[in-house]
């Protein structure tokens, strides 16, 4: 794997910093559209498994009324910065993020309203395992939600159809969970489009 690679998969240090940057400017258009893709009800836990820097978290937090904005991210970097970011810009959401990874979520079973993922799925070396630990702590009647990218074009991280593929994947495996599934697609350009893989689970929310 490639030092661009690594640190696109794991940012650390000085190479790090610059890496979160590009993620969030690579990734603005697909945070915009899984933020406004997700209705979280108010007062709701939201978790979002590698949130990077942040961005998306925040914009979720800004523009709804949380409860609790929570994150599992295996970059310390990350954490540190998206912390940072979200200091004083949620709303009166609580904050917890913390290092870890999608397969093993240090959260009691049946505690979030919405779990999503921008662009990180693909990356899980044990995807059914992680979306099993996805679905386990969402609340009957909670969305999880992946956000995929799919580049329509040959570009430098991925041959292009390949994210329609991953979605397809991902939609059979959420029902091999039991989770009601919707795929919907965004188009941003003739180049790219987000690929929104929607699972909820079947069940009551309490009141």
């Amino acid at each position: 794997m490639s030092t661009l690679m690594h640190q696109a998969v794991k940012p650390r240090g000085a190479g790090g910093v610059v890496m979160g940057w590009l993620l969030e400017s690579g990734d603005a258009v697909q945070n915009r559209a899984t933020v406004d893709a997700l209705d979280p009800p108010p007062g709701a836990a939201v978790l979002e498994i590698g949130f990077g820097p942040g961005h998306a978290l925040q914009m979720l937090a800004l523009s709804h009324p949380l409860g609790l904005v929570a994150g599992i991210d295996h970059s310390e970097l990350m954490v540190a910065r998206a912390r940072h970011r979200l200091n004083g810009r949620r709303g009166d959401a609580a904050l917890d993020l913390r290092i870890g990874d999608a397969g093993n979520l240090p959260f009691p079973d049946e505690k979030f309203d919405v779990v999503f993922a921008v662009n990180s799925f693909h990356q899980w070396p044990d995807q059914a395992g992680a979306l099993a630990e996805m679905a386990g702590v969402l609340k009957p009647g909670g969305d999880l939600l992946l956000s995929i990218r799919d580049f329509r074009v040959a570009g430098r991280f991925e041959p292009p159809g390949n994210g329609a593929d991953t979605a397809k994947i991902a939609a059979e495996m959420l029902k091999d969970l039991g989770l009601q599934v919707r795929l919907r697609e965004v188009v941003h350009s003739p180049a790219r489009a987000t690929l929104l893989v929607r699972g909820r689970k079947c069940g009551r929310a309490e009141a």
